[in-house]
């Protein structure tokens, strides 16, 4: 919120001593000019809807002064994109099949089409395959470290900190892998030496996810 007041605050200043019938065409102008600079700051995305008077997808000359112009970024296709990437970067090579079982989904179902996606959803980011969570907690020798969920977060964190809470995190899926009971002891230092709860015979396994809100205000 106080980027949008800020940005009201500027427009009122750029209107001071501006003759009234030039007020909708400067208007116009300083609000194309201050989205091309948040663009290209980084803190505003390529991808957004428009409001010129409440009225959507309206050109900015049609506004009346003194407004709104309104412009609202859609910033989940590059979050997902790069949390994507990265996690498919991290994954091992062996087979593919885990690198290629990332997936994201809201909790209305799986998504394919990330700009699709409300503001104000929770977005997660998982892999369904029944040994993710022994590769990401280091509970198998892989050729890649641990951690991948975490290592995701971390990049996510540092490039869209500003508009995005992520969190690790572990859920469980519709259909997902039932747990046989069978315990092998991991191979790093201090591994655990016993099934928990959550691993006995007929638990539902959970996966390791990264969930994802904006930092909506």
């Amino acid at each position: 919120m106080a980027r949008i007041s800020t940005f009201a605050r500027d427009l009122q200043l750029a209107t001071a001593g501006i003759a009234p019938e030039n007020i909708a065409r400067e208007l116009a102008a300083f609000a194309r000019s201050e989205l091309s600079k948040a663009i290209q700051e980084g803190v505003g995305s390529e991808r957004y809807d428009k409001y010129v008077n409440g009225r959507p997808e309206a050109d900015e000359d049609t506004v009346e002064p003194p407004g709104p112009i309104l412009y609202v970024f859609r910033w989940w296709q590059e979050i997902i994109e790069l949390a994507l990437q990265a996690a498919v970067d991290r994954s091992p090579e062996k087979s593919g099949d885990y690198k290629k079982s990332w997936f994201i989904m809201t909790p209305g179902g799986v998504v394919a089409n990330f700009d699709t996606i409300s503001i104000n959803s929770t977005v997660i980011l998982t892999n369904n395959r029944p040994y993710s969570r022994k590769i990401d907690v280091g509970h198998m020798r892989m050729s890649v470290p641990p951690g991948i969920i975490e290592d995701v977060r971390k990049m996510v964190m540092a490039r869209f900190g500003n508009f995005v809470t992520a969190k690790r995190t572990m859920i469980t899926l519709p259909g997902g892998y039932i747990l046989k009971g069978k315990f092998r002891r991991g191979y790093r230092p201090f591994a655990r030496t016993r099934l928990r709860a959550d691993t006995a015979a007929g638990a539902q396994m959970t996966y390791p996810a990264l969930v994802m809100t904006m930092k909506v205000e």
